[in-house]
């Protein structure tokens, strides 16, 4: 799996901080800091339940094009 990309961007325009979206999904600030900034890739359940809490689809969160 590839970085998620825009993932800031999709919890700011949602307004969330990253403690509120840490706490919801019971992952450290840390760990959401990493995601967002490429240096880290989520676990598979991780970007699942991120989709989830953001209603994003999968596709979205890691900008895959539609052919």
């Amino acid at each position: 799996m590839s970085v998620i990309n825009h993932l800031r961007e999709i919890r700011m325009g949602k307004g969330l901080t990253q403690k509120e979206v840490a706490d919801a999904l019971s992952i450290s600030k840390d760990s959401l800091s990493r995601y967002e900034n490429g240096k880290q890739d989520p676990r598979l359940d991780v970007a699942i339940r991120l989709s989830k809490y953001l209603e994003v689809s999968m596709e979205i969160l890691y900008d895959v094009a539609a052919d």
